[in-house]
């Protein structure tokens, strides 16, 4: 049955134009998407389903059932941004579908983690300002918890990316960065759609900001965000372009980023600067994060 199995994989990382990438490739006629937009099946870990109360799909008649409706679309793939920072999931994925076709996306981590930050805030999970849970003078253990595990360690990239590289070969992995790709939606689009072997143009593109920032609209729609069986429900009868725009509609209301201090994004570079610095050799070449020094060969 392994033709049932999908062959292309966006594996992260969050908050890094994964709903984008998404969106934009579901409208290809020559691919075909999940309609559950992050299955999780290959993930393991347990951090992701406690703090965003999403469903695991770990069934595999379940997770093969996502792509029964397949006709005869030359790329099938599923996005869940967990898979880039999982240690399994590289493993089990190429068990399955060893020529399986990866995209990975990443952020800036010290951008990344200001903005998963406010998404859990919107979520009512976290409550502590950022200055004060990244410092650790205050916040629930559960919050600290959260900042050590789901907010700072996911963004060192270097290992989780090399690991990709190993196990796939470098041929069969795309990195794109998040910075180039919201500047150039059309080209990076493209230029997925080559490595995935299609030649389709995309002349009627339409540039969109999917999942933009903004605030939940009160505490219905934040348990509406958390509750994995409204998700299960609208997946179902929703296609993925109806189901954002009634959370950009309805859901969340849009409003300007809180200025961040700049000396806690001053503590988050230094965290983050060795392992960016190994990612930069990793990928060869510099890049456009201005939280970071220039990378020399």
């Amino acid at each position: 049955m392994v033709e049932n199995w999908p062959n292309f994989f966006i594996v992260g990382t969050p908050k890094a134009g994964t709903s984008s990438l998404y969106a934009y490739l579901n409208d290809i006629p020559e691919i075909y998407m999940s309609p559950v937009k992050e299955p999780n099946y290959f993930s393991k870990g347990t951090s992701f389903e406690k703090y965003r109360k999403r469903r695991i799909i770990r069934d595999e008649n379940e997770y093969l059932h996502l792509f029964s409706k397949v006709k005869d679309e030359k790329i099938v793939g599923e996005a869940s941004p967990n898979y880039l920072a999982d240690p399994e999931a590289p493993h089990l994925i190429h068990k399955v579908v060893p020529h399986a076709r990866i995209l990975i996306s990443l952020r800036d981590p010290v951008e990344r983690l200001i903005s998963a930050y406010f998404m859990f805030q919107r979520l009512g999970v976290v409550k502590t300002s950022f200055h004060e849970l990244l410092v650790k003078k205050s916040g629930s253990d559960e919050e600290i918890a959260m900042m050590n595990r789901r907010l700072l360690q996911i963004g060192l990239y270097s290992e989780n990316v090399k690991k990709y590289f190993d196990i796939f070969g470098r041929e069969q992995v795309k990195v794109i960065i998040f910075e180039e790709f919201i500047k150039d939606a059309k080209g990076t689009i493209e230029e997925i759609l080559r490595f995935l072997g299609i030649s389709q143009k995309l002349d009627n593109f339409k540039d969109e900001v999917h999942n933009p920032f903004g605030v939940a609209r009160g505490s219905i729609a934040q348990f509406i965000f958390r509750d994995y069986r409204i998700r299960t429900i609208a997946e179902k009868f929703l296609s993925p372009g109806q189901r954002m725009a009634l959370r950009e509609k309805l859901l969340i209301k849009k409003q300007p980023k809180p200025k961040i201090n700049p000396e806690d994004k001053k503590l988050l570079g230094e965290f983050y600067y060795d392992d960016v610095q190994k990612l930069q050799k990793i990928l060869e070449r510099k890049l456009p994060w201005p939280n970071f020094k220039t990378y020399k060969n």
